[in-house]
């Protein structure tokens, strides 16, 4: 493993969810295992805890992968010293979207949490959708049972902010730029649907965009009473979160 720190964080979509009728979100997978190739001898693994291990989800996994590479998948009855055998070999880890408080609890409770992370340090490249592409970050806007927002510390792997769902969730954007305008959240990235953001060392390498109708990711960040809106450019620098030992 390379030692740098790669996320591949996707705002919606991909092979777990609902697509656009297109199918074009294939393209955020193919961009994701050439960043590690060949695909014939890498190593994928799957988590679903945000999502209680759906079943459909499971199938879906091992069907997209089937023939690019070999797969396995983390159950959510794993303790520590099962995700450590899990993580071994890994080359790419994706997790699956679903309740990111859930998911982040229990990963800490059962010590999954600082495996993670050491993981993604020595060179495993981290990936997911929704709540398994923004949980890499160091502040987290995440919805409750009575659908309000409340923030949440991410693993830290990224300095900042992200915000999935960007175009397709009015209530999570609307609650994202209120918290950036008014500080309570720190500036970050929104991603739409259909949209992977590739991240290393702190700094955007690549926005894959897999659907049309103008979908794209942006730069959050406040400005006065309200926001300003960029669109992410590759080469912006995020930076590197606490889980790095840098200042956010």
């Amino acid at each position: 493993m390379s030692g740098l720190v790669q996320i591949f964080a996707v705002g919606g979509g991909g092979f777990t969810h609902a697509q656009d009728g297109a199918g074009n979100d294939a393209l955020l997978e193919d961009r994701l295992l050439a960043l590690v190739g060949p695909v014939a001898k890498l190593k994928i693994g799957y988590i679903g805890h945000a999502n209680n291990d759906r079943a459909d989800r499971l199938t879906a996994f091992y069907s997209r992968f089937a023939g690019c590479a070999r797969t396995t998948h983390l159950p959510i009855t794993a303790e520590a010293g099962m995700a450590q055998d899990f993580l071994q070999d890994l080359d790419i880890l994706y997790v699956g979207g679903g309740t990111t408080t859930a998911m982040l609890s229990h990963w800490r409770n059962a010590g999954i949490a600082d495996l993670l992370v050491a993981a993604v340090r020595r060179g495993l490249v981290a990936s997911g959708v929704s709540a398994g592409g923004i949980c890499w970050f160091s502040d987290l806007l995440l919805k409750t049972e009575d659908d309000c927002f409340e923030q949440h510390e991410g693993l830290g792997l990224v300095a900042g902010s992200a915000c999935p769902h960007f175009s397709s969730e009015p209530d999570r954007k609307q609650a994202f730029e209120t918290a950036v305008a008014s500080r309570q959240l720190q500036s970050g990235i929104a991603i739409d649907d259909g949209v992977g953001v590739h991240i290393i060392d702190g700094v955007v390498a690549e926005i894959v965009c897999a659907r049309g109708g103008g979908k794209s990711a942006y730069l959050i960040m406040p400005d006065g009473e309200m926001n300003a809106h960029q669109p992410l450019a590759r080469g912006h620098r995020l930076g590197m979160g606490l889980a790095n030992g840098d200042s956010i």
